[in-house]
C-alpha cells in the first residue's frame, strides 16, 4: 500500500511536470510568432516605403527643373531599390522560420538576433543622418558640384530620418518581450537536448 501511494503521488508529480512543459513551449511559441508577424508588419511597411521612393523617384527625376532636385530624387531612387531589396529578404526569411520545425532554443536565438539587429540598425541611421547633414553643408561651401552634394545630402538626411523612426518603433516592439524571455529564462534552461527545468 505504501508503494503504491508513493508511485501514485511520482505520477501525479510527472503530470504536473508535463503540463508545465507543455505550457512553456506554448508560451515560446506564441512569442516567436508575435516576433516573426512583427517583422513581417515591418517588412511591409518597409516594402511600401521603398515602393513609395522608387516611383516618387524615378518620376522626381525627369521632372526636376533643378540639378539639385535630380541628385536628390536619384538618391532616393537607389534607396528605394535597397529598401524594397531588404524588406524582400526579410520576408523571405519570416517564411523560412515559420516553416521550420519549432525549436526553443533557435526561437530565443531568434529572438536575440532580431533585437540586436534593430539595435545595431539604431547607431547606423545616426550615421546616415550625420553623414547627410554633413554633405549639405559641405555643398554649401564647395563650388565644384555644390547641386550633387545637397541633393544627396537631403536624400541620404531624409532616408537616415525614416530608417531612425522605423527600427526604433521595431526595436521597442521586440523589447516589450525582453522582460518576458528573461522570467521564462529564470525558470528553465536550454540544453543541447531541449528544456530543463532549474529547481
Amino acid at each position: 500500500m505504501k508503494y503504491l501511494l508513493v508511485l501514485l503521488l511520482l505520477l501525479a508529480s510527472i503530470g504536473r511536470i508535463t503540463a508545465q512543459e507543455i505550457s512553456f513551449n506554448d508560451t515560446i511559441k506564441k512569442y516567436d510568432k508575435e516576433r516573426m508577424l512583427l517583422n513581417a508588419r515591418g517588412m511591409r511597411v518597409l516594402e511600401g516605403w521603398g515602393a513609395a521612393n522608387i516611383a516618387a523617384g524615378g518620376s522626381g527625376y525627369f521632372l526636376a527643373k533643378s540639378d539639385e532636385w535630380k541628385y536628390f530624387h536619384a538618391m532616393n531612387f537607389t534607396w528605394g531599390v535597397v529598401n524594397t531589396s531588404i524588406a524582400m529578404i526579410g520576408f523571405r526569411g519570416v517564411r523560412r522560420q515559420a516553416a521550420a520545425k519549432f525549436n526553443p532554443q533557435d526561437a530565443y536565438k531568434n529572438y536575440v538576433v532580431t533585437r540586436k539587429i534593430y539595435l545595431v540598425n539604431i547607431g547606423l541611421d545616426a550615421v546616415y543622418i550625420a553623414g547627410g547633414a554633413g554633405l549639405m553643408q559641405y555643398g554649401k561651401k564647395d563650388k565644384a558640384n555644390p547641386a550633387l552634394e545637397k541633393g544627396f545630402g537631403e536624400s541620404i538626411l531624409m532616408q537616415g530620418v525614416f530608417l531612425l523612426v522605423f527600427d526604433n518603433i521595431m526595436f521597442a516592439g521586440h523589447q516589450q518581450y525582453h522582460s518576458r524571455w528573461m522570467q521564462l529564462l529564470n525558470e528553465m534552461k536550454f540544453t543541447g537536448n531541449g528544456i530543463s527545468y532549474n529547481f
